[in-house]
């Protein structure tokens, strides 16, 4: 009882607010409705369920609301926002199954004719395929068609909700066996290419954060997928490749999936890579280019390539992952003085990387029958390669497991006390090792 009088309290005062605040404005509106009654009438109904809306009253702002949507389907988008709002929230509460998918039909229903009535084609099918997509399992295919037309229409300008959602339902229905590997692949690149448009243009930090967030969501259903395999990436970007071996974003696309799933060592990835780096000299295309020469064993082609791209490297942090990268190489080609350099800059440019100083402890070893005119003096460069270890695991402490197997490893070489004592060398006493090593220790025996 006391619901109702309140109820008829509100429609009093509205329609008292209506008459006078809005009487000129809705009798001049034709979007109101054909008449000066009926867009009174509408108006009023306006007030009422937009009212209703602001208390969370959604089951009574229903009947108003119906009323300007069948009515006065012009009048203002807002009925479309708020009447889908409206609907979200009773459907939410709706237990039985079958009023709720008839809740589910009429919130379609009202993106279809918002837009017919207002355009925007492209965001309102997104939010359509989101909302299907969350409210009915049963749909999931559906849904997909919507968030697939909204990204075709929208491209860099997609809602990112609507590309986490159509990811989703990508890796779904592939798991179901109902979309191909190319339409996983096409819909990945896509949305890749969009998500990173907003991040790249966006001027919002919690956007730019958002559109990360969905891309790493992205990248794990692609490669949880089971779609991303060498051999479908293949099949789908020779022929494309072959149709525009020139166009940079393409050629971009194809090495970073390829380089993405490992499949490096293929005829492809080759002819893209090199490509991209004539026609767009990059820091990523010249590391396209030297992983490509290593796999073939063209050592002095990729060290080239590394060193391309350590020089047009921007990020500090990559910078030092190829210096490091370059080390390794050049330390395996039995060059360990060049590859204590190349670790020294990955240092320099990622000071809290302790892989560089297992480099360098690995290229002291390596070099330990090369310094000093006998076995004493081979063996006191376990002691400087120990010491580097030792600095990997301060710099970076998630080293510990590795940097202990090594070190116990490596002290079995350490020299011996019968040894030490001949060239009056006592444990604990400073010691500098020879050549080009050139470091001070702490002698330790063996």
């Amino acid at each position: 009882m006391k619901t109702t009088v309140i109820k008829l309290i509100l429609v009093f005062i509205l329609s008292a607010f209506i008459n006078n605040a809005f009487s000129q404005h809705v009798h001049e509106n034709p979007k109101f409705g054909s008449d000066s009654a009926s867009r009174v009438e509408c108006a009023k109904n306006i007030s009422l369920y937009t009212e209703f809306y602001k208390q969370k009253n959604f089951n009574d702002a229903v009947k108003p609301w119906r009323y300007v949507f069948q009515n006065a389907p012009l009048a203002s988008k807002n009925t479309y926002i708020k009447g889908a709002s409206i609907f979200k929230h009773i459907i939410n509460a709706e237990k039985n199954i079958e009023l709720r998918n008839k809740h589910i039909d009429t919130l379609l229903m009202i993106y279809d004719q918002r837009i017919q009535n207002f355009n925007q084609k492209g965001s309102v099918t997104g939010r359509k395929g989101v909302d299907l997509f969350k409210f009915s399992k049963d749909r999931e295919e559906e849904a997909y068609k919507y968030l697939l037309e909204s990204l075709t229409i929208q491209n860099e300008k997609t809602d990112p909700i609507t590309i986490n959602y159509l990811m989703q339902a990508t890796y779904n229905l592939f798991k179901k066996e109902i979309i191909t590997k190319d339409a996983v692949i096409n819909n990945y690149t896509k949305s890749i290419d969009a998500l990173s448009y907003v991040i790249k243009n966006e001027k919002k930090p919690k956007k730019i954060e958002k559109a990360k967030t969905i891309m790493s969501n992205c990248e794990g259903l692609f490669s949880d997928s089971g779609a991303a395999d060498c051999e479908a990436l293949i099949s789908l970007f020779t022929p494309i490749f072959n149709e525009s071996p020139e166009d940079v974003d393409l050629l971009k696309k194809i090495t970073k999936l390829l380089n993405k799933t490992e499949c490096v060592n293929c005829k492809l990835f080759q002819e893209t890579s090199v490509n991209l780096y004539k026609l767009e000299p990059s820091a990523d295309a010249a590391y396209n280019l030297s992983k490509l020469f290593l796999k073939k064993e063209k050592i002095s082609n990729s060290s080239y390539y590394y060193k391309e791209a350590i020089n047009l490297e921007e990020d500090s942090t990559v910078k030092a992952k190829y210096y490091y990268e370059l080390g390794l190489l050049t330390n395996s080609q039995g060059n360990p003085e060049l590859a204590r350099n190349y670790a020294y800059n990955a240092i320099k440019f990622n000071p809290k990387n302790g892989n560089p100083y297992i480099l360098i402890g690995k290229a002291y070893a390596s070099a330990s029958k090369n310094i000093g005119d006998d076995e004493f003096s081979h063996k006191t460069v376990y002691w400087v390669a120990v010491d580097k270890f030792i600095k990997a695991k301060k710099v970076d402490p998630s080293l510990t497991k590795q940097v202990n197997e090594l070190v116990k490893t490596y002290s079995q070489y350490f020299p011996d006390k019968e040894a030490a004592f001949f060239h009056e060398v006592q444990e604990g006493n400073p010691y500098t090792v020879e050549g080009w090593i050139n470091e001070k220790t702490i002698a330790r025996f063996n």
